[in-house]
């Protein structure tokens, strides 16, 4: 946000994003939106979730403060008028409706030497395309209803004549770290964000050591998206369609056994045709003292240390789970999408399948 435009312009990605800023904004300075969210435009509050959302998103997390910023004149006519005034909290003015498309160079000009700002005569030609706006503004100024922002109030004053070109770096310089320090790093964003998102309880029970492990593992995309799906609670369910979606899906039973009502629990191990899967893969591969439930409860926390017996040399036991929870999904999905039966036999055969071609290539591996 302090770089020049000549600057942007030169860098590919910077340009396309600060293009598209100005385009959907109607201004001519990237920086404005980013800095004042009142000059940002309403429409993309009804559109879904865009590049411009996460931009804007992503700005609010960092903590700010302009009441100390110095800005020239030039900086000043530039701004939103929005961004220039405000009611106080004694006032109980309401702001027109026009002001949110007006600039400060609407209804402010240069005094004579350009040495400082003054509104505009109300009998100013200019002034007639905004109808009654202008001259409510400034009663509302005269009468202590509206009120110049701090950083704005001394342009309205003589003073000695400033750098005329426009520059955002007094703004961007305000932006401050939670802990009071106006210095903004990469770091000091991350932690920003961090503290202000309260994650889900889920992601609370994983730690971070555990969450070391899972990343580090050498699984395939199918396996690492469905154990991070049933984590995060992203598992797309009937009940949940259900709830969002009622006319497109008419119940939130089970679309297999038609009995219970749909969950990410009972679509990955309690349906009564993946409950055989499990209990074959528990007979099969792991210690038979072990639950279905010690099986989700050990997914949900990447704690895999009640569940470490493994009947196969070669291969962990976390691994086989990943693998038999992974082809559940697939052929649930198969039987979603392609009305492909599931058969409890026929899954435990590619869990089966998975297991040992997992085992060779970790041995071709080792070998290398």
């Amino acid at each position: 946000m302090v770089q020049d435009q000549d600057t942007i312009d030169a860098h590919p990605v910077f340009y396309l994003l600060s293009f598209h800023i100005r385009n959907v904004s109607n201004c001519h300075h990237h920086q404005i939106p980013l800095l004042f969210p009142c000059s940002r435009s309403q429409v993309l509050k009804k559109q879904r979730i865009g590049t411009l959302d996460m931009l804007y998103g992503a700005v609010d997390l960092q903590p700010r403060s302009f009441v100390q910023t110095q800005i020239n004149t030039a900086t000043a006519m530039v701004l939103p008028l929005q961004a220039s005034i405000f009611v106080p909290p004694t006032s109980t003015m309401v702001a027109p409706l026009r002001t949110k498309q007006m600039l400060v160079s609407d209804v402010f000009q240069y005094e004579s030497n350009r040495i400082f700002l003054h509104w505009k005569d109300t009998r100013d030609p200019s002034l007639l395309q905004w109808s009654r706006t202008p001259s409510t503004i400034f009663k509302g100024l005269a009468r202590g209803l509206l009120q110049l922002q701090p950083y704005f109030v001394p342009v309205c004053r003589p003073a000695p004549l400033k750098d005329l070109e426009v520059s955002f770096a007094p703004f961007v310089n305000q932006l401050i770290s939670t802990d009071g320090r106006s210095s903004v790093s990469a770091k000091s964003f991350r932690l920003a964000v961090l503290s202000s998102v309260t994650p889900p309880s889920t992601l609370r029970n994983v730690s971070t050591a555990h969450w070391q492990m899972f990343w580090s593992l050498s699984l395939t995309t199918l396996q690492r998206n469905v154990v991070y799906r049933f984590i995060v609670g992203c598992i797309p369910h009937r009940g949940f369609l259900h709830h969002i979606m009622p006319n497109i899906f008419d119940s939130s039973c089970c679309p297999v056994c038609l009995l219970a009502t749909h969950s990410a629990s009972h679509l990955l191990f309690y349906c009564p045709s993946k409950e055989q899967v499990w209990q074959g893969v528990i007979f099969e591969f792991l210690c038979p003292t072990t639950s279905i439930s010690d099986i989700k409860q050990a997914l949900l926390s990447l704690d895999f240390f009640d569940i470490w017996y493994c009947q196969y040399r070669g291969i962990s036991s976390y691994r086989i789970l990943f693998i038999a929870l992974s082809q559940i999904w697939l052929a649930h999905m198969r039987y979603i999408f392609d009305q492909v039966p599931i058969v409890p036999t026929a899954i435990i055969v590619a869990i089966r399948s998975n297991i040992r071609q997992t085992i060779e290539e970790d041995r071709c591996n080792s070998l290398l």
